[in-house]
């Protein structure tokens, strides 16, 4: 089997992170995987704004977190014990579960493909974060965060133009802990027609 599938294959969310910063080696690599992701009709709009400021994280993660509109977790169904959600734990204070290093993908408002243009590139950034030792988290929530009067200031500090809208939040850090292993899969879930 290749090394790309492996990463596929092994690749798991991360929520859990030691408070120590990834190199900027790591963290170039990455975004390259990133910047190199297929894009509709070769566009490369998709804008990566790299956070490293815990304080901005901290106050980002909170507002992330209060957006959050989905059920919490039950007993029939838990998304993670090894690594939790805030679905699973409520006592979690920020959506960005204290990730030293936040990236927000940015896209045009107005383009159809701009959110399957972030998320694309967001696969191949988790992807190559997995294959250099990093963990990783795609978050929703982006568009919410940025609403904020907080999240419209800082992307009006950051250069960030209002055309764009942020679509994606991908945090990434050393795992804490015990790498996580795979849930069983589902059956059925593919369906041949031939």
């Amino acid at each position: 089997m290749n090394e790309v599938i492996k990463c596929m294959l092994n690749c798991r969310t991360i929520r859990k992170y030691l408070p120590k910063q990834i190199t900027d080696e790591e963290l170039d690599t990455i975004l390259s995987a990133g910047l190199y992701a297929p894009n509709a009709g070769g566009r490369q709009s998709t804008v990566i704004v790299v956070c490293q400021k815990s304080e901005i994280n901290e106050t980002l993660g909170k507002i992330n977190k209060a957006a959050f509109r989905g059920s919490v977790s039950t007993d029939k169904f838990y998304i993670s014990k090894d690594q939790p959600s805030i679905a699973d734990d409520t006592s979690i204070q920020s959506g960005f579960y204290g990730a030293p290093t936040v990236l927000t993908l940015f896209a045009p408002k107005n383009f159809l493909y701009s959110a399957a243009d972030c998320f694309v590139a967001a696969q191949n950034i988790v992807l190559a974060a997995y294959s250099v030792g990093i963990g990783s988290c795609i978050v929703a929530r982006a568009e919410d965060t940025f609403s904020s009067d907080v999240g419209q200031k800082l992307q009006n500090e950051w250069g960030i133009d209002n055309s764009l809208e942020a679509k994606i939040h991908i945090t990434l850090g050393y795992v804490d802990g015990d790498y996580p292993q795979a849930k069983p899969r589902k059956e059925n879930r593919i369906k041949r027609v031939i």
